[in-house]
């Protein structure tokens, strides 16, 4: 039996524990101290399949237990949830995995509750539920989707969900070289594709050995993480080379990158002083010449920027589009956030239009495959502005692939 808790799964503790109150887990995951390269795997790894997991993992424990998970401290919600994804879904050892999950408890000052975290969790594993893939989904989110999709477009949504996003890169120039060399390091190097059409410069990685940072290419800055709808997005402004864009939602800086490196004069603005410290950390590595200010769309005024020929507008959303890469947001969004979010969309597109010169371009974008963020934020926008003109449109709901869930509208400013 082991005689300490590992590393690791506090970690995964802190983390599970920090999310609940609304806290990402990844911003979770890089602020636990001192852990080896191992603990930081197991704890990422915990708190993932915890996450992906949830909805199958209470539903097991509920079975067993006369108080429902949602009425147990958060401490002991984390310290049972990590002891039945192991049990359930790891070759952790049974008797390994509930000592572990009771030192976690006690660790996470949930002490008192180390008998009952014993006893759920020594018959968790034998616990036998019905096949239901939407389960790992909240059931508002899983009716909201039904009225729209067929009950197998939800269904196969549902599950590739519950599965880890792909690695996608994004590069900087011709891709040749680039792949001979990533071949030699992951399982395959594959091209990437959106609605049939092969998106130039974006390469997949799958089986990737030891850290993204240890990869060919990375250090040098010829390539950056970025999800095929999120790339695809970018393309849709259409930039050119010597063109000035303004990218007024951009950080971590993604979609800037992109259109830079088209050759695109690109000014990059956020409002977050934190995502914008990631924002330079980007530009710095990949030796980008973009402009990137601190910058708030509803509390200033957009007189101050001049015309751009080009603008895109990736607004803050719900990311429900990105539940793979972080699936923590299904569980703590509201039915009711869609339409408020939408709120605040609303100003930031009327602020960030206002920059695009006469014949110019702008593009409309979220992470979300809600309609109150995307197409009916357009429509009010459209109807407002009669001077401008839908052009294209990109609508990634339900993803038909291994891209994220986006919706992107381009709009044409018409000439005075």
């Amino acid at each position: 039996m082991a005689q300490k808790l590992n590393p690791g799964r506090l970690a995964a503790g802190h983390v599970l524990v920090a999310v609940h109150s609304g806290m990402h887990a990844d911003l979770e995951m890089e602020r636990q101290p001192d852990l080896s390269h191992s603990d930081r795997g197991l704890a990422w790894h915990l708190v993932q399949g915890v996450l992906r997991n949830r909805g199958e993992l209470d539903a097991a424990l509920n079975r067993l237990s006369k108080r429902p998970m949602d009425q147990l401290d958060v401490p002991v919600q984390a310290a049972l949830r990590i002891g039945a994804f192991e049990l359930r879904h790891s070759r952790t050892p049974p008797h390994a995995a509930v000592d572990q999950a009771v030192r976690l408890a006690i660790a996470l000052q949930a002490g008192r509750a180390k008998g009952l975290v014993n006893a759920l969790l020594r018959r968790v594993a034998k616990v036998d539920l019905p096949e239901n893939p939407t389960r790992n989904h909240p059931d508002w989110l899983v009716k909201r989707w039904s009225e729209r999709f067929s009950v197998e477009e939800v269904s196969q949504w549902c599950a590739r969900n519950d599965q880890q996003a792909p690695l996608v890169i994004a590069c900087r120039g011709d891709v040749d070289d680039l792949r001979t060399r990533l071949t030699e390091e992951v399982e395959r190097v594959e091209s990437v594709e959106i609605d049939g059409k092969v998106l130039p410069n974006a390469l997949r990685l799958v089986g990737v050995r030891g850290t993204i940072k240890s990869l060919s290419g990375f250090n040098e800055g010829e390539w950056w993480v970025m999800d095929a709808a999120a790339i695809a997005t970018a393309d849709l402004l259409d930039v050119k080379a010597g063109e000035r864009v303004l990218d007024a939602c951009a950080a971590p800086g993604g979609k800037s990158f992109r259109m830079a490196s088209r050759g695109a004069v690109v000014t990059a603005v956020d409002r977050s002083r934190n995502r914008l410290r990631r924002l330079q950390e980007n530009i710095d590595r990949l030796d980008f010449e973009v402009d990137g200010r601190e910058w708030d769309w509803i509390e200033r005024s957009s007189k101050d920027f001049g015309e751009f020929d080009a603008v895109l507008v990736d607004a803050p959303c719900t990311g429900l589009g990105t539940i793979r890469r972080h699936p923590e947001i299904r569980w703590r969004t509201l039915p009711s956030d869609p339409m408020a979010m939408s709120l605040t969309q609303k100003p930031i597109l009327e602020a960030a239009a206002a920059c695009v010169r006469s014949g110019g371009r702008l593009v409309y974008a979220v992470c979300s495959p809600e309609p109150e963020e995307g197409s009916m934020v357009v429509e009010a926008f459209l109807k407002a502005h009669p001077d401008f003109q839908m052009d294209a449109c990109l609508d990634l709901v339900p993803p038909g692939g291994d891209e994220d869930a986006f919706y992107a509208a381009r709009l044409i400013r018409e000439g005075k």
